[in-house]
């Protein structure tokens, strides 16, 4: 039986975005007395200068007697092959995607300050929208010649600036007077100013006789934040291609096709859009004398869908694995993109480890499915480059990534992170680059992102995932070399090698002996550890024990 790709892809994804500030509020964890503080971080509490100091982190300490068995521990051999090896792209970044980071909003003073700290040890690269998901329309009057509202992108830039960050803008969303949703069979429902933050808005795209408007709104973004203070260099365009679904055909409208510009019309191609833009923001790189090679430019933004088998999917791709199978059309979407892009600076996608049609992971393993990112790389640099130029030169980024083992338990906490770490190993070791974590305070359940909410006194907490993000990028970040492993079991154990350190990831919930070289190194039930393999000795860069779970002990 056919499925349709349906507008309620974007708009499910649209509410999750939104609604990650409600699902916070289910998520109890009992306080734990710690220290707090970061740069920039006011209070308005009367704290003292010795109440905010050190952040600390959330215990992993989940009480693995729970996880393990009475299962003796099953034996994997590791090896590292240093002939073969290939240069690390990846860099950690971050979404903002909610004023979770921004003082006020009901927001913590003292915990913003542990996530700033955190953000300026960890994390590479801090994008935002120029609007939505947190962020007002700057240019919400159509009346009015030019875009004004900047007070709150400003902010956001600021932020990424003051904590060392590579500020990413990504172009979306648009007021609502640019847009228009196309219903099929040539009609298209323009928006009002009422639907500006509905549903609708997240299923419409800019409306062919708007494209002027639209152009201007970038070009006004690249005059204001090309410039001192700002200097941004990176943009991506668009988010998720939302609006350009086309049920006539039941795909997308990707191609460099104008539309109907005699009307109300929203029938434009994405790769039009995107060379429209493209265009716009090199004729003010010219205009402020800026080096056209300094300006990174990303596209097509496409989510790439996973369906449980093919029979579900009308456009199956070839591409079938443990985690289902990938649909062909944002394949296809990607494929036109590359041979039909006026220029880019980078190639980025999205997508998540459930399948689109169930919402949920195939067959419920989520350690099995966690190398659909790295599939999808290794499929673009498998691309005829005289075909798709780019393909194999172009920077690959994960607009947004989504992995969560979907439990819940007294486990979960080691378990995110160490499905989180087995998603990431495989995307660098295929190349893959900047990947910008989205959830950054968690979706609510097993998926816990980053930190804890900043809207807690006692927030501002890193989870064990932190900890492991910021060492993938501090060890094998850009530039390092990367060395080839065999796993004996790979279904057991992840591993990931430079020339100086060796990752180890436990993918299941039992204690695994992992024989490397001349040692063993008995991992527990979801453990993330590194290796220091000029020394052959192993230190867990783990979260740091800080006290028990559940416990009032303080941190030291």
């Amino acid at each position: 039986m056919q499925r349709v790709l349906t507008v309620p892809t974007t708009i499910r994804r649209t509410w999750q975005k939104n609604s990650i500030l409600s699902l916070l509020g289910l998520v109890v964890l009992l306080p734990l007395i710690f220290s707090c503080a970061g740069p920039g971080a006011s209070s308005t509490k009367k704290q003292t200068a010795n109440q905010c100091t050190t952040p600390r982190e959330v215990p992993s300490s989940m009480q693995h007697s729970r996880q393990e068995t009475n299962v003796t521990p099953t034996d994997v051999t590791v090896n590292y092959d240093k002939q073969t090896t290939s240069t690390s792209q990846f860099a950690a970044g971050i979404t903002q995607s909610d004023n979770q980071m921004t003082q006020g909003y009901g927001n913590d003073d003292c915990a913003i300050g542990k996530v700033y700290t955190q953000i300026k040890q960890g994390v590479k690269y801090m994008n935002t929208s120029i609007m939505a998901w947190g962020l007002p329309d700057p240019w919400p009057d159509p009346s009015t010649p030019n875009p004004t509202d900047w007070g709150a992108l400003d902010a956001r830039i600021q932020t990424a600036i003051h904590l060392g960050q590579t500020p990413v803008i990504t172009l979306a969303e648009a007021p609502w007077w640019m847009k228009g949703e196309y219903d099929g069979h040539g009609k298209t429902k323009q928006l009002t100013a009422n639907d500006e933050w509905q549903p609708i808005a997240y299923s419409s795209r800019i409306l062919d006789n708007k494209m002027d408007k639209w152009t201007h709104l970038v070009q006004a973004v690249a005059e204001r934040y090309m410039q001192p203070p700002y200097n941004v260099r990176t943009f991506q365009v668009w988010n998720e291609l939302k609006g350009y679904f086309n049920p006539d055909i039941n795909s997308y409208d990707y191609t460099i096709s104008p539309g109907q510009a005699n009307g109300a019309n929203a029938r434009h191609g994405y790769t039009y859009m995107y060379n429209q833009v493209y265009s716009t923001i090199m004729n003010v790189a010219n205009a402020q004398h800026i080096n056209q090679q300094d300006i990174k430019i990303g596209g097509p933004y496409v989510v790439l869908d996973t369906w449980s088998n093919g029979a579900q999917s009308s456009h199956p791709s070839h591409l079938s694995k443990a985690y289902g199978v990938i649909d062909q059309r944002p394949l296809d979407v990607i494929q036109y993109w590359l041979q039909h892009k006026s220029g880019a600076g980078f190639i980025t996608f999205d997508g998540s480890l459930e399948n689109r049609d169930t919402g949920h992971i195939l067959n419920h393993q989520p350690f099995a499915a966690a190398d659909v990112f790295a599939d999808t790389v290794k499929w673009m640099r498998s691309l005829d480059p005289t075909t798709y130029p780019g393909a194999t030169t172009l920077p690959i980024w994960l607009a947004e990534w989504y992995a969560s083992s979907q439990e819940n338990n007294s486990s979960s906490f080691d378990k995110d992170n160490a499905l989180k770490a087995s998603t990431m190993m495989q995307f660098i070791q295929a190349g893959g680059g900047v990947a910008l974590s989205w959830n950054n305070f968690g979706a609510g359940g097993a998926d816990y992102g980053l930190w804890t909410s900043t809207q807690k006194a006692n927030g501002g907490l890193a989870y064990p995932w932190y900890t492991t993000y910021k060492t993938l990028t501090q060890d094998f970040g850009a530039g390092t070399i990367l060395y080839n492993t065999t796993i004996s079991d790979p279904a057991q154990i992840g591993a990931l090698a430079s020339n100086t350190k060796l990752m180890l990831v436990n993918k299941t919930a039992h204690k695994v002996n992992v024989h490397l070289n001349q040692s063993t190194i008995t991992l527990t039930p979801y453990q993330v550890i590194l290796t220091n393999l000029t020394q052959g000795s192993s230190r867990n860069e783990g979260p740091i024990p800080c006290g028990q779970y559940r416990s009032n002990k303080p941190c030291s």
